[in-house]
């Protein structure tokens, strides 16, 4: 923040701001480290009102899981995390099996060229078709886990 942002600030507003985005109330300090070069005190009191009251927008069940499904971290401190939290595993739950479904679907495109290109070791073409069959089953495994998330 620069001086007259410093001099100006609606500090309410910006914890308001600040709880919506679920940033961590260690923010504030932020805010108080970049005033203090401008000789300006933060209102603590109107900062943390204003981030409790954007905390209620963010500490939801549906903010939780678009954060889990991002694969953001958890970081907000929501007063009453049961809710956030239970959609947060939710997401996160569903954004680790779509990371893993596209590391198998890129191994099996991998094993898939090196078959067409010709693998001349028996052994290792064997190893391979093995492996690609692995891969598949679990591919299955990782869509169906992924449909039944996504379909509650």
């Amino acid at each position: 923040m620069d001086k007259d942002e410093c001099r100006t600030a609606d500090w309410y507003g910006i914890g308001l701001e600040d709880g919506a985005r679920g940033r961590a109330l260690e923010r504030l300090g932020e805010h108080r480290r970049a005033c203090a070069k401008h000789n300006v005190t933060p209102d603590t009191a109107r900062y943390v009102a204003g981030r409790n009251e954007g905390l209620r927008t963010f500490c939801t069940y549906d903010r939780g899981y678009a954060e889990g499904r991002a694969g953001h971290a958890y970081n907000a401190g929501c007063p009453d995390p049961a809710n956030f939290l239970a959609g947060y595993q939710r997401g996160r739950e569903l954004h680790e099996l779509q990371r893993r479904l596209a590391e198998v679907d890129k191994e099996i495109a991998r094993i898939k060229t090196a078959l067409k290109d010709g693998i001349p070791d028996p052994r290792r073409r064997a190893a391979e078709i093995e492996r690609l069959e692995a891969l598949t089953r679990e591919s299955e495994q990782l869509d169906s886990r992924i449909q039944g998330l996504t379909s509650r």
